[in-house]
């Protein structure tokens, strides 16, 4: 994840790396994951950027979109080992974690993972993603593809 700075009384002391504001909450920020100097977004790997810069971004699909298949791709070779794969389509990629017993949603539409423990899995399919979730972008993302995760099994918990 982008190393993102903080002042000693908690705020942001790193900047946007899309209008070079000092970041304030709701951020969205991405770990290393494009290598090549020369490639477009580049120096928005590693990065961190206002929600709403984010959003606004002309190229936010395209971004999200390569973030979501470079990250879907680094994932697929440690996963077997602690992931159990639920659902992998070309919108979303959810799996479980056993020693941490949460599920996990990537979102090609917004970039985003959103990570839940177990025990809240059901009430935010049955409502609660609608509040959690950021406006309006990883919104739509999770609306559109609801359907394919309510229907979703999780494993049963490995016994420690």
């Amino acid at each position: 994840m982008a190393l993102v700075l903080k002042n000693p009384d908690g705020t942001y002391a790193s900047k946007c790396a899309l209008c070079g504001e000092v970041l304030v909450d709701s951020i969205f920020a991405t770990g290393r994951f494009i290598t090549n100097k020369s490639h477009e977004f580049y120096r928005f790997s590693d990065a961190a950027m206002h929600w709403d810069c984010y959003v606004k971004w002309p190229q936010q699909s395209r971004f999200a979109s390569v973030y979501f298949e470079a990250t879907g791709n680094a994932f697929e070779q440690i996963r077997n080992q602690i992931w159990k794969t639920l659902l992998k389509s070309t919108d979303a990629f959810a799996s479980y974690m056993f020693a941490a017993d949460e599920v996990s949603v990537m979102l090609r539409k917004s970039g985003t993972n959103i990570r839940l423990h177990r025990s809240r899995w059901q009430n935010w399919l049955n409502g609660g993603w609608s509040r959690e979730c950021r406006p309006e972008l990883e919104r739509e993302a999770v609306r559109e593809i609801l359907p394919q995760l309510q229907v979703l099994q999780l494993p049963e918990p490995r016994s420690s």
